[in-house]
């Protein structure tokens, strides 16, 4: 019987913590995989891993990436530039031109089977989103993060239509899990420096999405026939409020519960003002309060992933509540400066 060769991934930003969940995922699962890395990122796990890496950066012109993509069948793309205050330009050149240059490379490596591109539920505004679904239109805000993904998304769909490429859109809203920098960090920062308030009541649900979950969602977009050129919305499955949140993680971590509210008008107030005294100061640092922390903290965000259970058979194997839990548990054991300093030990629900 002749010997089959395991497929080859390539996947970008393998150094996050999507990424990296998604590179330990192929491994398992027998593939082989190439981690398109910058000379600076710390490519220590995935080294201890022993999958390839190769250097390159996503503002590379095509040409300069072609050997990372020879033999590749699957690419996962899953770097971008995340911030409420980066500068346009850079994240232009990140987010949009970087993945036009990815696509451009992967199909001129001559063997692409599929191409994952890691959107997010950010293309879809700033204003409330109950229960909504893939014909949701994108909507634009104003805020760089949000223009930079339509663009992107918009440009993944040109590929699809005018040079075939064989690409599918996943959509998450926020995700958590283990190795976590953006999402549970500041939350946890903020209740360390006792500055949380819950803005309005904290019953506003949303959807969260665990990483292993994500993940699953990737893999499932890579290899399920008839998916190309479909845009697929990716949550755990299950609504949860920031109040319940906020109950997990000090439950689990033995910060108090907050005990402060602020009214949600003062806050939409008080963000215009916030914003324009930090753009005038020339702040690297996005204001404390700004209309995208605002969405976080008080805007319902839900959304349906019917079509996800239908065309890739994904359902989310972690709910909300277990993932929050097991995410936490990994962040005492490796993040304990993100921990209270009391030394008390971290309260457990009661079963």
């Amino acid at each position: 019987m002749a010997e089959t060769t395991a497929p080859l991934a390539l996947v970008t930003g393998a150094t996050g913590m999507i990424g990296s969940h998604l590179v330990r995922r192929l491994l398992d699962e027998g593939w082989r995989v190439r981690a398109l890395v910058r000379a600076a990122s710390d490519t220590a796990l995935l080294r201890s891993w022993g999958l390839e890496l190769a250097q390159g950066d996503l503002a590379d012109p095509p040409a300069a990436l072609a050997d990372r993509f020879r033999g590749v069948q699957y690419v996962f793309h899953c770097a971008a530039m995340v911030s409420d205050w980066a500068p346009l330009a850079e994240m232009m050149r990140v987010n949009v031109a970087g993945t036009r240059n990815l696509a451009e490379a992967a199909l001129g490596g001559g063997s692409l089977k599929r191409f994952v591109y890691l959107s997010s539920m950010v293309v879809l505004g700033m204003q409330p989103q109950r229960d909504l679904d893939e014909t949701a239109p994108m909507v634009h805000t104003g805020d760089n993060y949000n223009l930079t993904k339509i663009r992107a998304e918009e440009t993944v769909q040109q590929f699809v239509r005018e040079k075939d490429l064989p690409a599918v859109i996943l959509r998450p809203p926020y995700v958590y899990g283990p190795r976590d920098r953006q999402f549970l960090p500041r939350v946890l920062g903020s209740l360390q420096k006792g500055e949380f308030r819950f803005v309005g009541s904290g019953l506003q649900p949303f959807s969260l999405v665990y990483a292993g979950n994500l993940v699953e969602a990737l893999y499932l977009a890579a290899v399920r026939p008839n998916v190309v050129g479909e845009v697929l919305l990716v949550t755990d499955g299950r609504v949860i409020t920031r109040r319940r949140m906020m109950e997990i993680i000090c439950e689990e971590t033995g910060y108090p519960m907050p005990a402060r509210h602020v009214p949600p008008w003062l806050v939409r107030a008080v963000c215009p003002v916030m914003e324009g005294l930090a753009w005038l100061s020339r702040s690297p640092e996005p204001p404390l309060v700004n209309r995208f922390r605002l969405k976080f903290m008080a805007t319902p965000l839900t959304y349906r992933i019917e079509k996800a259970r239908r065309l890739l058979g994904y359902e989310p194997q972690v709910d909300t509540e277990a993932g929050l839990r097991r995410t936490l548990a990994w962040f005492r054991e490796n993040r304990p400066e993100l921990m209270p300093n009391t030394g008390a030990a971290p309260l457990r629900p009661q079963d």
